[in-house]
């Protein structure tokens, strides 16, 4: 049997009873329920990932189509960046990784008045690596269905490319990357959940002592 997210077990149970009930009820007529489980099991799948073996990598959080690639201003941590924009695919899984090895720094929940006009109506978490590098995704939790998780606190350490939480369904997803990162894809590219890398971070280089 396919693995199923935590998210979406509740739901496939309930559709299980329904389409019990269904054939206990009409029989053979209730064959064409077996397509609501169906659709069930796909959107709610959970498939291993095997995350590349490269610490510096940023993978993708979510299966998508790369839209947009550009510098711009970073709403959150209030910084000049890098903002790649997915397109979550239309029948990819719905779950979300993490796309570096790091720190959970914090969340915005995206609700009314938030002191930053641009992320009111935005879901986003910060993540920061070691070298304290900060990486922001975030999405429009405006979008409906409003079905949103992230199973991790701040302060708790996160694996690259980890399943941390659940974005479906079809969401653009915005990923907020250093300035100095190199951007590995191009818009039209489709990529896969902790797995597809997205940039490589570059570190800077910390200035040398001596005088000349």
């Amino acid at each position: 049997m396919l693995p199923i997210a935590p998210e979406g077990r509740p739901y496939l149970a309930q559709v299980a009873v329904l389409v019990a009930l269904a054939h206990f009820l009409f029989g053979i007529w209730a064959l064409p329920t077996w397509l609501l489980l169906i659709a069930a099991v796909v959107m709610f799948r959970d498939m291993p990932r095997k995350t590349p073996p490269s610490p510096l990598a940023v993978v993708s959080p979510v299966d998508a189509v790369v839209t947009e690639v550009q510098e711009c201003h970073d709403p959150f941590l209030d910084r000049r960046t890098t903002k790649v924009t997915l397109q979550q695919r239309r029948f990819g899984e719905f779950n979300v990784h993490s796309p570096i090895e790091g720190k959970f720094q914090q969340y915005w929940a995206g609700g009314q008045g938030q002191e930053v006009a641009e992320t009111e109506g935005r879901f986003a978490i910060w993540l920061q690596t070691d070298e304290k590098e900060d990486v922001v995704m975030a999405t429009d939790r405006r979008r409906w269905p409003h079905r949103l998780s992230i199973l991790t606190h701040a302060g708790e350490r996160l694996g690259q490319g980890r399943r941390c939480g659940f974005l479906g369904f079809w969401r653009p997803v915005e990923l907020y990357l250093p300035d100095n990162a190199r951007v590995d894809v191009k818009p039209g590219q489709t990529v896969l959940a902790g797995v597809n890398v997205i940039a490589t971070l570059l570190h800077k280089k910390e200035p040398t002592g001596g005088s000349w």
